[in-house]
């Protein structure tokens, strides 16, 4: 989450709100994040999905916007970024087009070379030759471009490099056009992201993108405003939109829209109260009515209850009440048939054993829908007090099976890329207990990384561990 960072960090400077322990802890954060990216980078320039493979294009122009936005926060070599727009202005086609192959295959360039060109531009080189010929192939559409996802990149290239140009005020006229309404808003739904989103996790990427280009292009306000209506509207509980890309393009409309928002009438005072009784309160001036605050109300009795709001002055804001609350897994309610995605079989060769000994974990996983998931994710929870034998795992990257996989103290996160309906992935690794205790396997979960709203959640499994 190195890119929520940056920019949540980048709005805290520009409204000069960042205490000294925001700042050091940001900064770390994007530090820490800034080496990791570092190690996806290729021999030759550019970015790739895993550390040591092939550079694509949209994930070197995803690297470079990220580049550019870091380098507002935090330190950033230079030459970094000049090796990655120097790959991507090599791998433009004679006619100004960028590839796009590896993403959303049968729809052509046009949403390819409108982010790479957008993020070449973000950086500096809109005067490049190369990003030239890249704008003259997006202008040279005849208008036959109907998905919203692929006209709000093109909106966003036409801004950053000619943000007052005929062709850029058409596009976001066309823009404009293919908005649709719903109880939340206006929104924007496209038929698929370069990163496989779709259906609602899609919707939420395309506003973003729309709200974005329409706010820094000064055309249709009140339309973007109805956006970033849906926008709110359709954050989670945790304050995020599901999704990395959908989170992101989101933060970006918002620090956007929070930058070049007009709020001088705002004079307010904000009260909030659970079931009448005592109320938090903050006011609300120019100069902190687009701060996000966050009020909490703590243990809670069971039951219904009611949240009061009052505003009393002059003023609006856009508000999200959430709660969170823990059930015992029996108690739970049962998931639908088939759960989500995926279908995951998850076993252990036995559940009672000694300390020191060796247990097997068999996995055998399939979509449950037709098609093709590009980056499937399995959660794969360790029972306490047990360690994986990781070389079970790289043999596993090495024959192929899985992409990639990653080690935290309570979890297996494994990464299967282009999963198609057609196969079952199925393999094993192992645990060897260290401690006897009698331990539940934390739950897991299967989803597909781009649209975790379609999630499997896998049942935990008890152990038994004698002394030996």
């Amino acid at each position: 989450m190195t890119y929520p960072n940056v920019l949540v960090l980048g709005y805290l400077n520009t409204t000069k709100t960042a205490s000294p322990e925001t700042q050091m802890r940001a900064e770390s954060y994007i530090g820490t994040g800034y080496q990791r990216l570092l190690t996806f980078e290729g021999a030759r320039g550019g970015f790739a999905l895993f550390g040591g493979g092939e550079a694509r294009p949209f994930l070197s122009a995803y690297g470079l916007m990220l580049l550019n936005d870091m380098a507002a926060v935090y330190p950033v070599d230079r030459a970094v970024v000049e090796r990655t727009a120097n790959w991507l202005l090599t791998q433009q086609a004679s006619d100004g087009s960028w590839s796009a192959s590896d993403y959303r295959a049968g729809r052509g360039a046009l949403g390819m070379t409108a982010f790479v060109t957008w993020a070449l531009a973000e950086a500096g080189y809109g005067n490049h030759p190369g990003v030239q010929r890249g704008l003259a192939y997006l202008r040279s559409d005849p208008g036959t471009e109907t998905d919203p996802y692929t006209l709000a990149l093109v909106a966003n290239a036409l801004v950053a490099a000619d943000p007052r140009g005929e062709e850029t005020s058409k596009v976001l006229d066309r823009l404009a056009n293919a908005a649709r309404w719903d109880e939340q808003g206006s929104y924007w739904s496209g038929e698929s992201t370069m990163m496989g989103g779709y259906g609602r996790t899609g919707a939420i990427e395309s506003t973003a993108l729309a709200v974005h280009a329409l706010l820094r292009g000064g055309r249709h306000l009140s339309l973007a405003q109805e956006g970033l209506s849906f926008l709110v509207r359709s954050k989670d509980s945790w304050g995020t939109w599901g999704s990395t890309q959908a989170t992101i393009w989101s933060l970006k409309a918002l620090v956007l829209a929070a930058t070049v928002g007009d709020m001088r009438d705002t004079q307010a005072t904000v009260r909030i109260a659970l079931d009448g009784g005592e109320a938090q309160s903050f006011e609300l001036t120019p100069e902190n009515a687009d701060v996000v605050r966050v009020l909490t109300f703590d243990d809670v009795a069971p039951g219904p209850h009611t949240v009061s709001l009052d505003l009393a002055g002059q003023g609006s804001l856009m508000y999200q009440v959430t709660a969170i609350y823990y059930l015992p897994w029996t108690e739970a309610p049962p998931e639908p048939e088939p759960v989500g995605l995926m279908e995951v079989d998850v076993s252990y060769d036995r559940t009672s054993l000694a300390v020191d000994d060796v247990v097997t974990v068999a996995v055998r996983a399939r979509l449950t829908r037709e098609g093709l998931a590009r980056m499937v994710l399995l959660d794969l929870g360790i029972p306490p007090g047990f360690s994986v034998l990781a070389e079970d795992l790289t043999a596993l990257v090495e024959k192929g099976l899985i992409a990639r996989y990653d080690l935290t103290g309570r979890q297996i996160i494994i990464y299967i890329e282009n999963l198609s309906s057609e196969q079952t992935v199925a393999f094993t690794y192992r645990l060897r207990a260290r401690f006897p205790m009698r331990v539940k396997t934390q739950p897991g979960a299967a989803y597909d990384y781009y649209n975790p709203e379609e999630r499997s959640v896998l049942t935990p499994t008890v152990m038994t561990v004698g002394e030996g």
